[in-house]
């Protein structure tokens, strides 16, 4: 049997790209368009007013990369969904903008900025997204599991501090597309996999990996996710919004490193997750102060510390995909089963 990963010598590889949007669809029929056009693996409903979807896609052989951005809405796959297409594949998706919140087969769910999280296509998930912008892309479960033996993956969620070779691996490949060939392309995808399962290693070695987040905890995190950007956001409003006492919270908050340590950690991986969005291309001065900085210098030390690298040089891994065309969108999992 050939390896998914080393095809036949014959086996042409194809670079592609293709576009999805919604922006010359009425406004009332684009969550439904977007529903039929795109959504295969997973379903949604639920869309928030004025939702929108832009997709693009790279397919580099039998593997492909999405960068996509949506209005709020709610995702699931359901024991139906599972039985009736066979996908035996992980979703890895890393969080550029927004959040998302869910239960992913009886595993609280629970990831924001500059964070990755996995998705078992063969188990069911239910996901509350707010308007995101995310790097998603499909890997086959048995490559995965071969760098990853015996952990649970279904609904991980790794931080930037861990997945970061991951990270800057997945803005790299959009980075450079168009300048890829395809006889790169195999060790491209055996790059993405084994950059994962060293991840999966990392996160491994925690001293409280295994360990199942309280209730209390995953709501105070969700919290904190929603409210980064007010300067209130404090202990004292926590513990009040939530009904719980401050010592309970700091209790919970102890192995992250405390309550205030966790908000300004959360408000360094959203500018990181700014830094990388080139659409917006904001100054670097005005996101440091949207976090809550008091200085670009504060800002520049603080960020450098966390992640090993100045914003500036960050910003220059960024996706960089550019204007074109919408071109016709062939299903999201069509590079996954290899059609």
């Amino acid at each position: 049997m050939n390896h998914p990963l080393d095809p036949p010598a014959e086996t042409l590889f194809r670079l592609g790209r293709t576009n999805f949007s919604t922006r010359s669809v009425p406004p009332e029929q684009r969550h439904d368009h977007y529903r039929r056009e795109v959504l295969t693996a997973l379903d949604a409903r639920d869309p928030e007013p004025g939702f929108t979807a832009s997709i693009t896609a790279l397919r580099l052989g039998p593997h492909a990369f999405y960068v996509t951005e949506t209005g709020g809405q709610t995702m699931f796959r359901t024991p139906q969904m599972i039985a009736a297409d066979g996908l035996d594949h992980y979703i890895v998706q890393f969080n550029i903008a927004g959040s998302h919140t869910g239960d992913f087969d009886g595993v609280p769910f629970s990831f924001g900025p500059g964070e990755v999280g996995i998705c078992d296509l063969s188990r069911p998930m239910l996901m509350h997204s707010t308007a995101v912008k995310v790097l998603t892309t499909f890997l086959p479960r048995a490559e995965v599991e071969a760098v990853a033996p015996n952990i649970a993956l279904h609904g991980m969620v790794l931080d930037a501090n861990r997945a970061g070779l991951l990270i800057e691996h997945l803005t790299a490949v959009t980075r450079w597309f168009p300048q890829l060939l395809p006889q790169t392309l195999p060790g491209i995808t055996r790059a993405t996999i084994e950059l994962l399962g060293a991840c999966l290693a990392m996160e491994a070695g925690r001293a409280d990996f295994g360990m199942r987040e309280s209730p209390v905890l995953l709501r105070a995190r969700a919290y904190v996710e929603h409210n980064l950007l007010e300067p209130s956001l404090n202990p004292a409003r926590i513990s009040e919004a939530l009904g719980v006492s401050r010592s309970t919270l700091y209790r919970l908050f102890e192995p992250l490193g405390g309550v205030t340590a966790y908000i300004w950690e959360r408000r360094l991986h959203l500018a990181r997750a700014a830094l990388l969005d080139p659409k917006r291309g904001r100054r670097i001065s005005e996101i440091a102060f949207q976090c809550g900085f008091s200085s670009e210098a504060h800002f520049s030390r603080s960020f450098r510390k966390a992640f090993n690298i100045r914003p500036s040089d960050l910003r220059s891994l960024q996706p960089s995909l550019g204007e074109e065309p919408d071109t016709p969108f062939a299903k999201w999992t069509d590079a996954a089963t290899g059609t």
